[in-house]
């Protein structure tokens, strides 16, 4: 009987021997595992934070790895160089990725020391977060055009204007009489293309295509232009200075002068530009957004240079034989008056686009 008991004794001992394996099992599911899932969120935290701050110096690849590999540093993240592991933790940037020069992804590994795991016999896991990041610029299709009326039409009155680019005129085109497009003229199956006495078009003639949509970056603009209320307030922020950012204006505004740089200027209004005065120069991209209501340019003798944009008005140009626009008008509907206004567009005058994107995490 003593023997039995003993036995019984022995077997308890192995019992509780496996025991303590299996609670340093659980031991290892319940913490180990716990520390796997919050580096794993650590990781990822690091990932996106890099890549969004690598997308700030797209698209130039080398300074946007550059940038996210120091982000992702700062953040705690050993991986220093790209691609090369240290003290267990890889940083990998790649841009472009998947041939876009606007996207950026970025893969952070870590490997993650157990503790109680080790007496199942698992040493350590590999932990990896990964994060993409694309670039929108703001702009679409339409300001792919020096004329553009997306809801109605494009009249040339007068005679003689000139216009160095394609125009597109949903609902129609009339070039008036004497006039020169060098690029072609475009509308939709329910608009119709005319052409008066002497008027040249050299390009296609297209009368079917597809209706294109105007873009809206109304909201991108007031996130994060300087917010003006006012003529006064405008006035202050613009004169003598260069606007190389976004400016949001609450209510109508009057331009009265040249205004340097490259950025946007934005209504919530209507704005008009004074006689005479718009003198810009070859540098100057300035782009000019109304946002709900009508833009006149009275030429006269000045010279706009960028984007005039009125998605929900009415751009006229009162012109005169020196009144020409280096850049692209682009609107609901859209009419000339006088003769021999000129509109040029050029590959600069999106410049001022550029200053207005939006990073999003895509991965």
């Amino acid at each position: 009987m003593k023997r039995f008991l003993k036995r019984e004794d022995g077997q308890a001992m192995v019992i509780m021997a496996f025991a303590l394996v299996a609670i340093m099992g659980f031991g290892a599911f319940g913490i180990d595992l716990g520390r796997v899932a919050v580096q794993q969120s650590s990781l990822q935290n690091i990932a996106d934070a890099a890549a969004l701050a690598g997308a700030q110096d797209l698209p130039t690849a080398t300074t946007s790895i550059a940038t996210a590999i120091t982000y992702a540093d700062t953040n705690g993240l050993k991986g220093v160089e790209n691609g090369i592991a240290k003290n267990g933790d890889t940083i990998t940037v790649t841009t472009p990725y998947a041939g876009d020069v606007k996207e950026i992804e970025v893969v952070c590994k870590r490997t993650v020391d157990y503790t109680f795991a080790r007496v199942l016999g698992l040493n350590s896991k590999d932990v990896t977060a990964r994060a993409v990041v694309r670039v929108t610029n703001a702009g679409g299709a339409a300001f792919g055009y020096a004329l553009f009326a997306g809801a109605g039409t494009v009249t040339l009155g007068g005679s003689s204007h000139v216009v160095g680019g394609s125009i597109y005129g949903r609902d129609g085109v009339n070039l008036g009489n004497q006039a020169t497009v060098n690029g072609d003229v475009v509308c939709t199956a329910s608009g119709t293309i005319v052409a008066g006495n002497g008027s040249v078009v050299n390009g296609a003639s297209i009368s079917n295509s597809p209706a294109i949509p105007m873009p809206d970056f109304s909201d991108l603009v007031k996130q994060e232009g300087i917010v003006c209320n006012g003529q006064n307030d405008f006035n202050a922020v613009v004169t003598g200075k260069t606007v190389d950012g976004p400016i949001y204006v609450n209510g109508n505004i009057t331009v009265n002068g040249r205004i340097q740089g490259s950025g946007v200027i934005y209504a919530s209004g209507t704005i008009t530009f004074a006689n005479d005065t718009i003198l810009q120069t070859a540098s100057d991209h300035i782009l000019f957004y109304a946002a709900t209501g009508d833009m006149t340019f009275n030429g006269g003798n000045g010279v706009n240079v960028g984007i005039l944009y009125a998605p929900n008005g009415t751009i006229t140009v009162n012109g005169s034989p020196n009144s020409v626009t280096y850049g692209r008008l682009i609107a609901k509907y859209i009419s000339f008056n006088g003769s021999k206004g000129s509109v040029y567009a050029q590959s600069g005058d999106l410049n001022s686009l550029s200053t207005l994107s939006q990073t999003k995490l895509v991965k």
